[in-house]
């Protein structure tokens, strides 16, 4: 039996956790390292979907956080997730 892969819902949620659970600004490969076990090509295009979203910003020196929708995002995926995984 082959490891099971995670779904981009899974990927996203779990980046976004990570943000929401270390509010200060991060840097973008501490949250690739920290939240994922993505490549890091994988884990970029996950952070761009976030970022287009308006879930997540970056700064110019590449620290990574979340928006206040972002928050809200996480809040409410929590509360669902459970029941889909």
């Amino acid at each position: 039996m082959g490891r099971m892969r995670k779904g981009a819902v899974q990927i996203r949620f779990e980046i976004l956790e990570f943000l929401f659970f270390n509010s200060k600004p991060q840097l973008r490969t501490y949250v690739w390292r920290k939240a994922t076990s993505l490549s890091y090509d994988d884990f970029l295009k996950h952070l761009a979907y976030l970022k287009e979203r308006g879930l997540v910003k970056e700064s110019e020196d590449g620290y990574c956080s979340l928006t206040e929708e972002g928050r809200r995002i996480y809040i409410e995926l929590r509360k669902s997730l459970p029941s889909i995984l």
